[in-house]
């Protein structure tokens, strides 16, 4: 029963951290194209994501966060890891992905960006921009576990929580 709330836990965790921005995806009805403007932009949005890796980082961060995962509940059996990468579909994250940038962004602004990534600092960007994320988000742990004892040590002093 315990395995099963600490799997349970662990893959809600994963799917919100993987891409908690699809959770805010519009309907699936509104992902039909209204014309033939709208088409363009819904291409668009799919060259953007196509050009920036955004499958391959998916794919990344999942990796990276199961590493984690699995070293940190150990008691979690492989099965449950295995099944939860094989039901990870990066294509349909990326579906959920372009209602939120067409809410986002117009038609001209997503062109805008695809020329930006096309440019030398663009495709530095998107070299870069995995070990970057990777690395802030390791400093932002970091950071969180300092501010966490440094408010615990507070609370202490000031008798709210008893040291045993």
């Amino acid at each position: 029963m315990k395995t099963q709330l600490i799997v349970s836990a662990l893959l809600m965790t994963l799917v919100t951290t993987v891409n908690g921005t699809a959770l805010a995806q519009t309907p699936t009805s509104n992902n039909v194209p209204a014309n033939a403007q709208e088409t363009e932009k819904i291409n668009n949005i799919k060259q953007l994501l196509a050009i920036t890796g955004a499958a391959n980082i998916s794919q990344q961060i999942l990796t990276q966060l199961l590493v984690g995962m699995k070293s940190q509940y150990p008691q979690v059996p492989q099965k449950a890891w295995d099944a939860f990468i094989s039901e990870f579909k990066p294509d349909d994250i990326l579906n959920q992905l372009i209602p939120l940038y067409s809410k986002y962004y117009s038609n001209e602004e997503i062109k805008q960006i695809i020329a930006f990534y096309q440019t030398p600092v663009g495709k530095k960007t998107i070299m870069v921009l995995p070990q970057l994320t990777q690395e802030s988000i390791t400093i932002g742990q970091k950071y969180g576990i300092e501010a966490a004892s440094r408010a615990l040590q507070k609370l202490q002093a000031e008798g709210y929580i008893r040291t045993q």
